[in-house]
Order: structure tokens, then C-alpha cells, then sequence
């Protein structure tokens, strides 16, 4: 038994010797034992043209609210992270005292203007009643006049009369006029100290959550000056840059992508704004999408984004299958006649560790999907599939 296997080899040696070189070569694949492999039918799928990259999340509602009167803060409502509601929290307010003493001396000048308007309309009045007087005096003066009944002296003197009534009723017309004209201004000035001791308490502007504190109560601010930060949570922009050659192939409304954070689950969205030109410098462009906010996408998170610039169906193998050698790119499939059949084939798209083959396959054909890296053309193989042991 210790020679049995030297004896053979020498055996067969003779016998290769005593062969042409083709039958040496089936000789040889006759000697060697069937090589074991899985095999996976060649099946249409989807495959996705994409680019990955990384961004940000910034919310889309966010404000940093500053005081609009001066004065110093009476108090701070919010703290940070407290949530906030727009138009019903109330986040700081500055101390009213000044600005409710401007209402009240304005709100004393819209009277006066006011009273003034009647002292107005009064006169005009007064100044009518003479003027109509005189102009029915003139006019019988005129008559008289005419009948040489009273003297010229006594005509000029009524005929004056009348026209210094018609002056003084346009005189006042016009003080009726500026009267009016005041109580307009007062009524301005007292509409805006109104505004501002309702701005001395200063409401949320957006719903979200306070991000912020920047004052304390009983430190003096001046219009313009930022007290609380506000940032919306309930929806969210993504940013992120792409290379300049994808600029053509992005659609804002169209083009789809998904975005992730962390180990959440990926969001789908669309890009739904994009930079107008490239970065001359950085040969990139901007774009941006909108996202429902959630524990996971807050503002100022990292995130992984992945953009689809093109979907398509195709015949699909998995990516191992293909290989690379000498007459190209190839992949095996399993023979009727129990060998392996080398394929030359040309790939497309490959996403998702799948590989697109454009041909050199038709659906169906057993790929060899374990095992193929130790093949060649005609290889003896054996199905070792659990599933489907005949390979089919």
C-alpha cells in the first residue's frame, strides 16, 4: 500500500509521454477531482449610478432675537433646550417703565392735536358765517352802487369787507388743515410707543427650541442687541458639496438621494436646490435638500449622503463573479456537461456589490459565484448549491 501511489504516478507519467499534447491535457483534467462550486442564476435587478458624500444639517427656521427697545431685562423666560412655541412663548422681556411713559406723553399729544382739529373747524365755521355776511352786504352795495345811492367810499369799504372774510375763511381752512395734519403725526408717534412697549416683551418668532442664552436679567441692552438663540427642529436642511462634473447631472426637484446620520435609518429626499455656479477655486457646488427633523437629524449633525444620478435595470451577478483575465473580463458559468464555461462578458453599472452585464449572458445562465477564482475553461466542477443541488 506505501507504493501504490508512486507506482500510479509513474504510470500515468508513461502513459502522458506516449500522448500528443491535446491528449495529454484531457488525460490530465480526467485525473483531477471535480471542483466543488455554488452557482447563482443570472437575474435582472436595479442598479444606481450614485456618489456618496458627507454634509451637514442645519434647521431650516433658526433666529438669534434681539432685544428691539433699550432698557435693562426685566427677565429671561427661557433657558437652553427649553421648546418654544411661535408667537405664544414668551423669551425675555425689557423693562416697560420707560417706554409706558412715552405712551402716555403720546397719547396726551394725540388729544391735544385732536382738540385742536375742533378749536379748527370752529373757526372755520366762524369764518364762513362772517364771509357769507359780507358777500350779501357786498352784493347789495353793488345795487346801491349801481343806483348811485351810496357814495364809492362806502362801496370800496363793504366790497373790502367782504374779500378780508373770504381770506379768513381760507386762513381757516388751512389752520383746519395743519390741525388734522398734527393729530395724524400724533396718532403715528402713539401708534410706535405703543409698538415698542408691546416689543419690550418679545415672543418666539419660530417653533423650536432654545439653542441660546446670551443675556441675564438686569443687564442693559440696546436695540439690536441678541439675547436669546431660537432653532427650528421640525424641519431641516441638508448641505452638502459635490464635485463640479456631477453639476450637469443634478436636477433640483428631480434628482433623488438618502440621507443618513449616524446608524438611523437612511431618509429619501430630493435635492431641491443647488449652488448657481461651481467654486472656481474648489471645483465644487453646493447643494440642498429638506428633511423632517428627528432625534437622530438634529442641527449641526454629520451625515452621510448618498445622491442617484441614474437608475436603471439590468442582467445582474454578483461582483466576485466577474473576473479579470487574459482574454478580458470574464465570468464562469456551469455546463450542462459538468464544466465550467468561460464567458467573456461586458459590465456596466456595479452598485451594491452587484456588477450590470451588459452581455456576453442571458437571465438565467448559472453564474459561479463560489469557487470561480480556481477555474479555467472546461474544468471539471461539481453543483455544491444547498438549495438547488443541480445548479438550475
Amino acid at each position: 500500500m506505501k507504493h501504490s501511489i508512486p507506482l500510479f504516478s509513474c504510470a500515468l507519467l508513461m502513459f502522458l509521454a506516449g500522448c500528443s499534447g491535446r491528449d495529454a491535457a484531457k488525460v490530465a483534467t480526467l485525473a483531477e477531482e471535480p471542483l466543488p462550486v455554488v452557482t447563482e442564476a443570472a437575474a435582472n435587478g436595479v442598479f444606481e449610478r450614485s456618489a456618496t458624500v458627507q454634509g451637514s444639517l442645519e434647521a431650516v427656521d433658526s433666529a438669534i432675537v434681539s432685544a428691539r427697545v433699550p432698557g435693562p431685562l426685566l427677565r429671561v423666560c427661557v433657558d437652553l433646550g427649553d421648546p418654544v412655541k411661535a408667537g405664544e412663548t414668551v423669551l425675555f422681556e425689557v423693562d416697560p417703565d420707560t417706554v409706558s411713559n412715552q405712551v402716555v406723553i403720546a397719547r396726551e399729544a394725540a388729544a391735544t392735536a385732536r382738540a385742536h382739529v375742533a378749536v379748527a373747524e370752529a373757526n372755520v365755521r366762524k369764518a364762513k358765517s362772517v364771509a357769507d355776511k359780507a358777500i350779501r352786504d357786498d352784493e347789495r352795495f353793488d345795487r346801491l352802487h349801481e343806483e348811485e345811492r351810496v357814495s364809492d367810499n362806502e362801496w370800496e369799504r363793504v366790497r373790502t369787507q367782504r374779500e378780508a372774510s373770504e381770506a379768513d375763511v381760507a386762513v381757516a381752512e388751512a389752520s383746519l388743515q395743519l390741525a388734522r395734519q398734527q393729530v395724524s403725526q400724533a396718532e403715528a408717534q402713539l401708534a410706535i410707543a405703543e409698538r415698542q412697549l408691546a416689543d419690550a416683551t418679545v415672543l418666539a418668532p419660530c417653533d423650536g427650541i432654545v439653542a441660546a442664552r446670551l443675556r441675564e436679567p438686569g443687564e442693559m441692552v440696546g436695540a439690536g442687541v441678541p439675547v436669546v438663540k431660537v432653532t427650528g427642529t421640525d424641519q431641516l436642511k441638508a448641505l452638502a458639496f459635490l464635485p463640479a462634473r456631477h453639476y450637469a447631472e443634478v436636477v433640483p426637484g428631480v434628482t433623488e438621494l438618502t440621507v443618513r446620520v449616524g446608524d438611523a435609518e437612511p431618509v429619501a429626499a430630493q435635492v431641491a436646490a443647488k449652488s448657481p455656479a461651481i467654486d472656481p477655486r474648489l471645483r465644487v457646488f453646493e447643494i440642498k435638500a429638506l428633511l423632517p427633523g428627528s432625534e437622530s437629524a438634529t442641527p449641526g449633525a454629520m451625515a452621510d449622503f448618498r445622491i442617484v444620478f441614474e437608475r436603471r435595470e439590468g442582467l445582474s451577478v454578483p461582483q466576485e463573479a466577474v473576473l479579470t483575465r487574459a482574454a478580458g473580463t470574464v465570468v464562469f458559468v456551469a455546463g450542462e456537461d459538468g464544466t465550467a464555461k468561460e464567458m467573456p462578458v461586458e459590465v456596466g453599472l456595479r452598485d451594491g456589490g452587484r456588477a450590470e452585464i451588459l452581455s456576453g449572458l442571458a437571465p438565467g445562465d448559472p453564474v459561479i459565484v463560489q469557487g470561480q477564482t480556481q477555474l479555467y475553461d472546461g474544468r471539471q466542477i461539481v453543483i455544491a448549491n444547498l438549495e438547488n443541488p443541480a445548479g438550475h
